[in-house]
């Protein structure tokens, strides 16, 4: 989410991160909001947990309008029920990653936290995703998705059904592994126009032609198939298939998202028309009456 965040900061988008109720920033009022920029805009709210929801709630973050994109992890349910009505509704997006991938740069996270040595042996991180990772990061997409308490170990095929329902029916879907598509489709959706000086830049910034995509926490791979891959990946089987729901979704999502372009294209084209019909017309009617002064 790091890398989504800073593409829409350098585009001028106001945003609602946890990071807005961080002391350092200086504004601790509750009773009000306001926007501030550590370095870009954002909103004095956590958004994040379920404290900080309920405030953004009781100061009607969404109802204000004065803010572009809600980021938020984990109360996904409890976001859309307690910031959202019948006449303020939102777009919901989001940016997946594979599940081996996000444990093991967790793994990676947490082990240069206490080491600066990026030394490792695959018993390690055999042994943390056997042993040690928290239940509450097993299967973190479907509870998610389904709104399940995070530290429980049990998950139903019931469970597994909603999920890929939820996610089919209102999420339009990201992939970190497809980074500039996804944000391309969540411009989209978001009504930014790419061919805006600033907004290009950007897009440039982040994706242009030879641009090295560095990630946020870098680590050594851990290979598909190979133990840890196997260790991790056997702890998370519901994770794992839902992800492969997800992909399978997002490639179908790239015929209607296209056919919504061109829809919105079309209209441009017709509103352009229609303009210049317009003006076409207004000019007549000023020839008719310099005309018919001449002719007077």
């Amino acid at each position: 989410g790091t890398t989504l965040k800073e593409i829409y900061k350098c585009m001028g988008q106001t945003l609602a991160v946890r990071g807005g109720v961080n002391p350092q920033f200086g504004d601790k009022n509750d009773e009000e909001f306001a926007i501030f920029e550590p370095g870009h805009e954002v909103i004095n709210v956590d958004t994040v947990t379920k404290k900080g929801l309920l405030r953004a709630k009781k100061l009607k973050l969404v109802q204000s309008g004065k803010v572009d994109l809600i980021v938020t992890s984990g109360s996904l349910n409890f976001a859309i029920e307690h910031l959202y009505d019948n006449s303020h509704k939102g777009r919901l997006l989001a940016l997946f990653r594979h599940p081996v991938e996000r444990l093991v740069s967790q793994f990676y996270y947490r082990h240069m936290a206490i080491s600066d040595d990026l030394e490792w042996k695959e018993s390690d991180i055999v042994h943390w995703a056997e042993n040690v990772v928290e239940e509450e990061q097993i299967n973190l997409l479907v509870k998610t998705l389904v709104g399940l308490d995070r530290k429980s170990a049990f998950i139903t095929e019931e469970d597994m059904s909603v999920a890929i329902l939820t996610m089919r029916q209102k999420i339009v879907i990201g992939l970190t592994e497809e980074m500039e598509e996804s944000i391309h489709r969540f411009n989209f959706f978001m009504g930014i126009n790419e061919a805006e000086e600033n907004k290009s830049e950007c897009m440039n910034q982040y994706f242009g032609h030879g641009i090295k995509k560095d990630n946020s926490n870098p680590h050594p791979m851990v290979e598909e198939g190979s133990l840890a891959w196997e260790a991790i990946a056997k702890r998370n089987e519901f994770d794992i298939r839902l992800y492969k729901a997800i992909v399978e979704q997002f490639h179908e999502q790239t015929g209607i998202i296209e056919s919504y372009a061109k829809a919105a294209r079309d209209r441009e084209v017709a509103v352009a028309a229609d303009e210049m019909q317009e003006q076409i017309g207004e000019i007549q009617n000023e020839m008719k009456t310099l005309l018919s002064k001449i002719l007077q």
